[in-house]
């Protein structure tokens, strides 16, 4: 499934058993979630098989802008920061509640962290830039 860049935001989420993924590096299928940058609204969405070699690349050809995970490895999300797709881990839950709260303008999902998660919140770079906010070394 190949979605057109425009005014949207790409989100991957890989899924198993209709849940996100305990692990992205073996995952085999990811949801792709085409959100609308002004209105939040769903434009495309869809599965689709990864390249079990080349994930980061797959993730990349798509046109990805975040990927929400629960675990991932240092390796495979340096990788994907060399792609400039923006990594959401420690993530767990329903991948429709997931997407319907970006959709809303949930931009840190603190209610989908994993329980007994050490990690601090990130808020999605991606949904800022789309907004005119300045991220960290961005500019709008």
């Amino acid at each position: 499934m190949a979605v057109a860049k425009s005014d949207s935001m790409i989100i991957a989420i890989p899924v198993w058993n209709s849940r996100v993924s305990p692990v992205f590096d073996v995952a085999k299928t990811v949801r792709i979630a085409d959100l609308d940058d002004q209105s939040g609204e769903l434009v495309a969405d869809g599965t689709h098989v990864l390249s079990r070699t080349r994930p980061a690349a797959a993730l990349s050809e798509i046109g990805v802008d975040v990927l929400v995970c629960s675990a991932i490895s240092a390796p495979l999300e340096a990788a994907l920061f060399g792609l400039e797709i923006e990594v959401i881990s420690d993530i767990c839950g329903s991948p429709d509640e997931i997407i319907s709260a970006i959709a809303a303008g949930d931009t840190e999902l603190v209610r989908f962290r994993s329980p007994g998660s050490k990690c601090k919140p990130k808020r999605l770079a991606a949904m800022r830039i789309a907004h005119g906010e300045k991220g960290p070394g961005r500019s709008a």
